[in-house]
């Protein structure tokens, strides 16, 4: 069973109860998170319509057409299982891609800005569909979704002994993707022997927060090795770590495997937005989280690079060996 937590509560009780949940199963709901229901309707609304769209308008706005890793990823074309932050990336030995299609946006950079003028990897535009209304329904839900992750971060730090604002006090620019994803039935695209919608792996950054359309589908692999149906209660919201949080917490917070399985007869769909340190940002133990003495069994890593070599490892645009 997931715990639930009440984010109207103080972040000091949410810390206590925060820190015990992220110690056993890496993942939490949230309830009372801010989020209006009508802006979740409408950004829902706006992840259907797009992919409803003939698959050559997706494929128009591909992700290998970006220079930041924004745009369509379409079915087959990523590969998650394997993708664990606690060993090398499987890369290229998935039995198939997983069976799903995405589109991955961010903030969007304009030609101004000082990471894009200084050709920083997953700094710059979004590629857009043209949908009358599409863009505004993600840029509000996304809004939305960030004061959450924010939220979090607060109590995340409380949870550590760190002040509140530690996370989101870092130097440079988070960087916010969020993935809109669609999973269609099994009875329209019939999994290979050991193929999943999406394979086993683990996020890659510090914190994501989900939403799904209730139909179900998501799996977590506890600590003692079973996997386990994640029944997300309506109107809440998932939330986990990713594995940068273990380098942080020195292993007192691991990320945990999870996976999606294609419901048999309906289209699923979710949106998780990934929350990510600054790009330049060197991570290391927390001086909170060290061994007695003094010391962590991680090595520090800069955000950027660690990002850009988990994509290789998933990606068939980056790597072609998992076109092979």
């Amino acid at each position: 069973m997931i715990p639930s937590l009440d984010l109207s509560r103080s972040v000091d009780e949410l810390g206590v109860e925060l820190d015990a949940a992220l110690r056993d199963t890496g993942f939490v709901t949230v309830r009372n998170h801010g989020v209006p229901d009508d802006v979740r309707d409408r950004y829902f609304d706006a992840i259907r319509a797009f992919f409803d769209l003939p698959l050559a308008d997706k494929e128009a706005i591909a992700i290998g057409n970006s220079p930041c890793h924004r745009g369509y990823v379409g079915i087959g074309t990523e590969s998650l299982d394997g993708a664990l932050g606690n060993a090398d990336d499987a890369i290229g030995t998935a039995v198939a891609g997983d069976l799903k299609e995405t589109l991955d946006t961010g903030i969007d950079h304009g030609p101004d800005h000082p990471e894009v003028i200084a050709g920083t990897p997953l700094h710059g535009p979004n590629q857009w569909p043209d949908l009358p209304g599409f863009r505004d329904a993600v840029e509000t839900y996304r809004a939305a979704m960030i004061a959450v992750s924010e939220r979090m971060h607060q109590v995340m730090a409380v949870a550590l002994g760190l002040p509140a604002t530690f996370f989101d006090d870092q130097t440079g620019d988070m960087m916010y993707h969020l993935r809109l994803i669609h999973y269609p039935p099994q009875s329209r695209a019939t999994p290979a022997p050991g193929q999943w919608g999406c394979g086993a792996h683990t996020d890659y950054g510090s914190l994501t927060v989900l939403a799904d359309d209730g139909v179900g589908g998501l799996q977590v692999q506890l600590r003692s090795g079973d996997w386990i149906d994640v029944t997300v209660p309506s109107g809440e919201l998932v939330v986990n770590i990713g594995d940068l949080m273990a380098i942080w917490t020195n292993d007192r917070w691991v990320s945990n495997p999870h996976r999606v399985v294609n419901p048999p007869g309906v289209d699923r769909y979710s949106s998780p937005l990934f929350v990510e340190p600054p790009y330049h940002l060197r991570i290391e133990t927390l001086e909170t989280c060290l061994d007695a003495d003094g010391t962590s069994g991680h090595e520090p890593v800069v955000v950027g690079p660690y990002l850009l070599s988990r994509f290789d490892g998933t990606h068939s645009y980056r790597n072609p060996l998992l076109t092979e």
